[in-house]
């Protein structure tokens, strides 16, 4: 047993707490106050374990711990393409009120159909070729990146039937100098983007047509425009997209919006960066793997054009070195598991006055005569049981007296 968890072991049974600082902020982000809070439960002292329920079981140690980061090609730049925040980031059309209703954001009491995704869609009644269906407000675009335009629609034909196709006007338009005025359009035909001009509603007349003769369920639009660029060193322009309301159409049929999004598209050479921590094994004998995936990554700190760029560097309390979070996780993992992990699960009582909850810990305690951890148990998941007022708990025993010997290597796929 090392040093620190012999130290561990004697303030366990000399004081039977485990204190964490917390620091108050509020929404603004203002420092209030510093809270210290015990997060230390005892089995059997404050947990009683039900219906010898308790179990004590071993798994076997790891030989690699991968974080694999799944590179993302676009940066979105509007964050409501859903409309889970109603109206916020767009604006919608008036509606004329003969060929078409000003649209609305139906919630998830009013469906006509289900959304894609989340519980809102855009819903808009009628027909109208030059109408203002929706637009995004003007949000700020970086230069030199081709420009990603999508969204999904639903065409409902409630009076009479189709005749041909019914077709959607989609606008894309900068503003370049600042004013909240739009002074350049794009061109779909040239692929550029051209000089600004009005149809007479404050938008651009340059439109691109989806045109379609599907009604009754969703479908999917996606094109890619070609980057914005100025001159060097010059402001980077705002951009709106928008769309007009399907023409061919009439007032009672409804076309439905969703994933609305507008981003920044990246030619990346990978698509992977996988992390990989190897535990040294003189004898050969470990052969477990934990592989997790996410869309983040700090070892791509240096990489803008990565959207789940963690930027900077970190430490832990016992270090000097600055590593990546990479680096730190797989090490913490890898250390709990450099040998059996001991892991208990089992169903609790709570008898203390306090509330349970998954940043406390718990402490296996039947005495040292019996049963008596070396340390107290990190909760990895936790159901409680209304009607019975129990806790379905499984935890483990960390490992954190020292770095286990391994090699780190990152490798770009």
């Amino acid at each position: 047993m090392g040093l620190i968890q012999n130290y561990i072991k004697d303030f366990l049974i000399t004081t039977e707490v485990e204190n964490i600082s917390y620091k108050i902020f509020d929404f603004d982000g203002v420092y209030k106050s510093t809270e210290e809070e015990n997060v230390l439960f005892s089995c059997p002292e404050n947990l009683i374990p039900l219906d010898r329920s308790l179990v004590k079981r071993y798994e076997k140690p790891l030989k690699d711990v991968i974080f694999k980061s799944n590179l993302q090609p676009l940066n979105h730049l509007n964050g409501n393409s859903q409309f889970l925040y109603g109206t916020d980031e767009w604006t919608l059309g008036s509606g004329s009120g003969i060929a078409q209703t000003a649209p609305t954001i139906i919630e998830a009491t009013d469906f006509n159909v289900k959304p894609l995704s989340g519980n809102n869609y855009l819903q808009a009644n009628g027909t109208g070729l030059t109408s203002l269906l929706i637009k995004s407000d003007l949000t700020t675009l970086r230069q030199g990146f081709p420009i990603e335009i999508a969204f999904s629609y639903n065409v409902q034909k409630n009076i009479g039937s189709l005749s041909g196709k019914y077709s959607i006007g989609v606008f894309c338009q900068l503003d370049t100098s600042g004013n909240g005025t739009p002074d350049l359009m794009y061109d779909f035909e040239s692929n550029e983007f051209v000089t600004f001009v009005d149809d007479g509603n404050g938008n651009a007349t340059k439109k691109f047509q989806v045109e379609n003769n599907i009604i009754d369920k969703w479908v999917g639009f996606r094109k890619t425009l070609e980057p914005f660029q100025a001159s060097a060193g010059s402001t980077d322009p705002r951009i709106s997209v928008g769309m007009n309301f399907p023409n061919n159409l009439a007032l009672g049929d409804l076309t439905h919006i969703d994933n609305f999004t507008i981003a920044e598209k990246f030619d990346v050479n990978i698509s992977k960066m996988k992390s990989v921590r190897r535990q040294f094994s003189y004898l050969g004998g470990f052969t477990g793997v934990h592989e997790t995936e996410s869309i983040f990554s700090n070892e791509l700190s240096d990489d803008n054009n990565f959207v789940g760029q963690i930027e900077s560097s970190y430490e832990r309390a016992r270090e000097t070195v600055l590593k990546s979070l990479e680096q730190i996780t797989t090490q913490q993992i890898l250390n709990d598991n450099r040998d059996f992990l001991t892991k208990y699960e089992g169903v609790f009582r709570n008898v203390d006055i306090r509330n349970l909850g998954l940043h406390n810990k718990l402490w296996i305690n039947f005495g040292g005569d019996s049963l008596q951890e070396e340390k107290s148990g990190y909760l990895d998941s936790m159901k409680f049981d209304v009607k019975n007022a129990t806790y379905e708990i499984r935890m483990h025993l960390p490992n954190q007296d020292n770095d286990a010997l391994s090699t780190f290597k990152s490798i770009a796929e």
